[in-house]
């Protein structure tokens, strides 16, 4: 409809021929096969409550809405590009969006999509006023407003970034002649005045809906906080690093200057500003966000996932720095030639690796150390905690493996040279191998001992809990789950005092019970006093026979009496949706294409 309409107000005679036919093509396709299909899925949510509540309906309504209202926020973007574009009397072609389209071509699409889009919205509406379980409708809505969140942050980054960039080149008494600093100062203002009001009106929906319990309790939230935050630190390291290197190459080079320093960072830092600036704001909300956590040691393990991924950076920027430092000074002891340019480059590139690699470690290793060596229980949670594990286990594997390769490379140089006339660079690249070797080493040998320790050390406080836990097994000499479980108890918990209980006789004390089915169903009269009377923990293991089902909710109960319907199995586990997979794959695209955009942004500055 958006190209034929434009068709009839095309000024090419070819060209206008040319859409008209592409339009008229797309219509006649289009239009019966999505009528067809859109009339059928409307009629079977009409008469059919499961099909009104299913996640892909909601999936696609909100889908169809997001990629109706993108669109027509892109044409009216270009319409306000090319009028700041034309206020600066720079030629039109210079707008980076909209650049080759006319006012009736932006019209056009913004009224068709806003018309389509209408519709959406008032099918999705009605939905909401329908529907009984809003659980699908409000996961797909978390995502549609955050997917708002991203795009109009970035849409705002961009246009900063481009005005930044202008104030930089203009402070530094340049004078452009082909327009190009104007023209971006001009494409950053018009992204900018679009980009963070829409910023601003999508993070307000955002914020209000955290009146709805379901809304802060949200993983989606924090993964996002998470994101943006690490994507704002990150980035303002990698700056911090440029303007290091290029401060000691100036301190280097006897002809440097504070001016050409200036020129060299001004792009780093029209990057390092806006997202130092989302660093700032997001990880406030995200401090702020894990402190209203009740539990404690949920809110624990979630700020190991900050520290532990900043930790690991560091790690690797420390690592690297040293290695590189080592090899430059391996280089220039046995080096024959002076010290020049690229010796220079190479000492400032290590020495600025390091300066931030190692404080970013330190910072972040060392209270994360410091929990894990605690002799109590959140020292005891944190030694057990798979992200610190996963992370001791990253570092061990890569010492073993580099650890390999060096050793590997060193081995060879040394029989090379044994077997035949050692090479002129013998010297340099034995010692160069033999340090990667060493730090390979001490990378393993220091993580390994951290893993030992937190192996050897026992929380006292755990312990003395599970000597004063008692739990009573019930249960007959014919029921091999139980034996079985008895068995791996003592193995796995034996500090817990685990008695093995007959029904029949007399039940002492304790502050948790385990019951198989059917006992727990059918318990003897002495049994069922006591049950009344037990105000602890009751765990029931399920029989071997698969007579009785335990249903957790409504939804579970619907899909065994479906199963039973139709002859199936009973099988009331809940798997995760197929839609569900499909959105984890585009939420990972769109966070792979946030990273690329970041480091396009980066690798434009070498």
């Amino acid at each position: 409809m958006i190209g034929l309409a434009r068709s009839i107000f095309s000024d090419s005679v070819g060209g206008g021929a040319y859409q008209l036919a592409q339009a008229l093509a797309l219509i006649m396709v289009g239009a019966p096969v999505f009528g067809i299909h859109w009339w059928a899925a409307q009629r079977n949510a009409s008469k059919d409550e499961e099909e009104r509540v299913s996640a892909v309906r909601a999936f696609f309504l909100y889908a169809a809405l997001l990629g109706l209202l993108i669109p027509l926020t892109q044409n009216g973007l270009a319409f306000f590009n090319r009028l700041i574009v034309n206020i600066f009397d720079i030629p039109i072609s210079r707008a980076a969006i909209g650049g080759d389209q006319s006012l009736s071509d932006n019209l056009i699409a913004a009224l068709m999509n806003g018309f389509v889009a209408a519709y959406f919205f008032n099918i999705l509406k009605i939905d909401w006023q329908k529907v009984t379980d809003k659980s699908s409708l409000t996961l797909t809505r978390r995502i549609y407003r955050y997917i708002w969140v991203l795009y109009s942050l970035i849409m705002s980054i961009v246009g900063v970034n481009q005005i930044l960039r202008y104030l930089f080149y203009s402070s530094g008494g340049h004078i452009g002649t082909d327009n190009y600093y104007d023209a971006l100062f001009a494409n950053g203002l018009a992204l900018t005045l679009i980009g963070i009001p829409l910023w601003v009106w999508a993070w307000k929906v955002v914020q209000d809906a955290l009146s709805d319990p379901a809304e802060r309790a949200s993983l989606l939230r924090l993964g996002m906080l998470y994101i943006l935050s690490l994507s704002g630190v990150l980035t303002v390291l990698s700056t911090t690093g440029i303007v290091i290197d290029e401060f000691l190459q100036m301190l280097l080079d006897e002809s440097g200057n504070f001016r050409d320093f200036f020129e060299a960072i001004n792009y780093a830092l029209a990057v390092a500003i806006p997202l130092g600036a989302v660093w700032a704001y997001y990880g406030y909300w995200l401090k702020r966000d894990l402190a209203t956590i009740p539990s404690a040691p949920r809110r624990a393990a979630l700020h190991r996932i900050y520290y532990y991924i900043l930790s690991l950076i560091g790690l690797v920027a420390t690592f690297v720095g040293v290695s590189m430092l080592l090899t430059f000074l391996i280089d220039i002891t046995f080096a024959r030639s002076a010290f020049g340019i690229n010796e220079k480059a190479d000492l400032s590139n290590s020495l600025a690796t390091l300066f931030v690699g190692l404080p970013l470690w330190l910072a972040a290793w060392r209270p994360m150390q410091a929990e894990a060596l605690a002799l109590d229980e959140a020292g005891e949670h944190a030694r057990r905690s798979i992200i610190r594990k996963t992370y001791l286990y990253l570092a061990i594997f890569a010492g073993v493996v580099g650890g390999m390769i060096a050793a590997v490379q060193l081995i060879s140089l040394i029989l090379e040279a044994l077997l035949d006339s050692p090479s002129k660079h013998f010297i340099d690249h034995l010692l160069n191998s033999l340090q990667l070797l060493i730090l390979f080493g001490g990378l393993l040998a220091y993580h390994w001992q951290s893993l030992r320790r937190d192996g050897m050390l026992r929380s006292e406080i755990l312990i003395e809990k599970a000597d004063q836990l008692t739990v009573l097994l019930f249960g007959t000499d014919d029921e091999t789950l139980l034996s079985q479980l008895a068995s791996v108890m003592e193995k796995e918990s034996e500090a817990i005092n685990l008695i093995l209980q007959p029904p029949n006789e007399e039940i002492p004390a304790a502050d948790a019970a385990i019951l198989p089915e059917a006992l727990a169903l059918d318990p003897p009269e002495m049994l069922k006093g006591w049950l009344r009377d037990f105000s602890g923990s009751k765990l029931i293991v399920a029989s071997e026979s698969g007579d009785w089902h335990w249903m957790k909710n409504i939804q579970q109960i619907k899909k065994s009496l479906r199963q039973l319907a139709e002859g199936e199995e009973v099988n009331p586990t809940d798997k995760a949706p197929g839609w569900m997979i499909a959105v984890y794959i585009l939420a990972g695209m769109m966070g792979l294409q946030i990273l690329f955009f970041l480091l396009i942004i980066i690798s434009e500055w070498f």
